[in-house]
């Protein structure tokens, strides 16, 4: 649950010497403390944030060249405990945060804020693949956007007031522009920026990315290129007065001189660029049929219509973003900190308090237990709204430390689990299937961070990510198309971020065994950890029993390692009669590979 990995011989084999009476706590401390707890919860974020590597909305699904700075924000703020409050302004107005326009005041602080806007820019957006796109498609951006943030970090289905009044929830049509036009002076549908990426850093650009850099490195380019510069304006000289084959040769040069001019590092961001276009309802939803006037504001519901900007650090910012994150996060908000213990519980116990995640309005679930969650929130608030204590004490409950065997009593008055009587048991998400294949297989490359592993494409439907030299790194780093999907991951249900996805499906279907009985990637590792248990063992039953803990946790019973031995022995006798090699390691291989095919494997029970 908190790393996404599954725990090593020596990791079982330490807790289960620790007799101390806190041994269980320091196992949660450990993991807590690991950097792939970062990556595990960084994940379930991304998935409400609709983090992808492209675009989308368009066959040709551009690549978002920039997007994984974003996902390396979120995995470095789960990493460090960043409170959530301060996780949600940062993300919704931290451009508002910091002056990066004096480019001398520019260090990391600034830079974190400005990628955490990224947050605002994750939608599915295909503007830049149509020159002549339209204000319809502009607004089906920020729609999008508003979506994401209003359903998963507010719990409010916003959407339909687009076009109407809200048919349950006290959300009027005007509600829902003036919310919008907190986010005007960003995201403008009339004074548009195109997501694509520029090279250049002239202020005047109309592209969506922020060209900023720490100052020693922002002087390091510019006398890097000066000195290019230089040498092409001799070249380009030189190339008038230039005849015959030579002139050839000369425009290869500069073609070369010019290719190492450096850029300036690029931010996908969201930022204020002064005054925005007035606001008005648009009757059903139709730009081309403005109704009233409105200005920023929070939904009525919520407030008595007084609506304050903040004062925004630079020039050139309205502030309504500030305010906005600041009223979100404020203390006594009846939502903010509901929603994410909500969301945090389910992904520990399988379902929500209110099991609806992303609607806490009149059409969603009522709470199960109303007067935990409420307590739940009002803790999170008082610990400096620290995710990893509301971790801490879910973990270390009776609740979570229940056993998932389902008694005679509880199967008669709690059958759906509801009261949770029973601890559920889950099936993998497609990360962790991926994730500790290659664990167990002592393949994985633990490296963090930077720019997205590619992928391979065979034929028409078959992806697989790129080894590298130390294995292949955890799934979230590898790019997150939304046309081209790992065929692993799409078969154990990754989402496709259409804007986002708020809960993912568990299904349990043919194709996941199919695929890991046949896909020759699950082969080679089968293969890689029946010959690292073959070089830590002596003899075939202390082989067995290490692949067992390896693969699923715990030693085999007399009855399963007897016939496991005897079936070993078959096979490698069968090997040695077909005459191939290594007939120890592809007997055991066909082991682990039938292992990793088990329900054992695939579940947490």
């Amino acid at each position: 649950d908190l790393t996404g990995l599954p725990p090593t011989v020596e990791e079982m084999s330490q807790f289960i010497q620790d007799e101390s009476s806190s041994a269980y706590e320091k196992v949660i401390d450990r993991l807590l403390a690991s950097p792939a707890y970062g990556v595990r919860w960084g994940r379930h974020w991304l998935d409400m944030a609709g983090y992808s590597d492209s675009e989308g909305k368009r066959n040709a699904d551009m690549i978002r060249n920039y997007a994984w700075k974003y996902r390396d924000y979120v995995i470095k703020a789960f990493n460090e405990d960043k409170p959530y409050d301060e996780f949600l302004i940062e993300q919704i107005a931290g451009d508002e945060l910091v002056d990066y326009a004096d480019v001398d005041a520019v260090n990391e602080n600034v830079i974190e804020k400005l990628v955490a806007t990224g947050f605002l820019r994750m939608a599915p957006d295909g503007t830049s693949a149509n020159p002549v796109n339209r204000v319809e498609d502009r607004l089906e951006v920020i729609s999008d956007e508003l979506q994401i943030l209003a359903g998963g970090v507010l719990g409010l289905t916003m959407d339909c007031a687009r076009c109407h009044d809200h048919k349950y929830d006290p959300i009027s049509q005007r509600d829902y522009y003036s919310f919008a036009a907190i986010f005007k002076a960003a995201y403008d549908e009339y004074n548009w920026l195109t997501p694509q990426p520029f090279r250049n850093q002239w202020a005047g650009s109309t592209r969506r990315h922020l060209p900023v850099a720490m100052p020693a490195e922002r002087r390091a380019i510019e006398l890097h290129n000066k000195k290019i510069e230089s040498q092409l304006k001799l070249l380009e000289d030189k190339l008038k007065s230039t005849k015959g084959p030579a002139r050839k040769d000369l425009k290869k040069k500069i073609d070369e001189q010019k290719g190492k001019i450096r850029s300036m590092p690029l931010i996908r961001a969201l930022w204020d660029r002064g005054q925005a276009s007035p606001t008005y309802v648009n009757l059903r939803g139709n730009p081309g049929s403005p109704g009233v006037l409105v200005k920023p504001a929070i939904p009525r519901v919520f407030t008595d219509e007084s609506f304050s900007p903040a004062k925004a650090v630079g020039k050139n910012k309205t502030g309504n973003r500030l305010a906005l994150a600041r009223w979100m996060t404020g203390p006594d908000h009846p939502l903010t900190a509901r929603v994410w213990v909500n969301r945090v519980w389910k992904h520990h116990f399988g379902r929500g308090i209110v099991s609806s995640l992303d609607n806490f309005g009149k059409l969603g679930a009522s709470p199960t237990h109303q007067k935990l969650l409420d307590w739940l929130a009002v803790d999170l608030v008082e610990n400096k709204w620290s995710t990893k204590h509301l971790h801490r004490l879910i973990c270390m409950s009776r609740a979570y430390r229940q056993s998932s065997v389902i008694s005679s009593v509880a199967a008669k008055h709690d059958s759906e689990n509801k009261l949770l009587s029973r601890m559920p048991m889950r099936r993998l998400d497609a990360e962790e299937v991926h994730d500790g294949l290659l664990a167990v297989a002592g393949r994985l490359d633990m490296r963090m961070g930077g720019e997205p592993d590619e992928v391979q494409v065979y034929g028409r439907s078959y992806i697989t990510a790129k080894p590298g030299e130390n294995g292949w790194r955890r799934s979230i780093y590898i790019r997150q198309r939304r046309i081209h999907t790992m065929t692993l991951l799409q078969t154990f249900d990754l989402p496709s971020m259409n804007p986002n996805c708020v809960e993912r499906v568990n299904s349990t279907v043919v194709q996941q065994p199919l695929y890991l009985l046949h896909d020759k990637v699950i082969h080679g590792l089968a293969r890689k950890l029946a010959s690292n248990i073959l070089n830590e063992t002596k003899g075939i039953e202390e082989a067995v029993i290490l692949a067992y803990k390896k693969i699923i946790n715990r030693t085999p019973t007399r009855k399963e390692l007897k016939g496991l031995v005897e079936s070993l022995d078959e096979l490698e006798r069968q090997f040695v009669m077909a005459k191939e090699t290594g007939q120890k390691n592809k007997a055991l291989a066909a082991v682990c590979h039938a292992l990793f095919n088990s329900a054992a494997f695939l579940h947490v029970d």
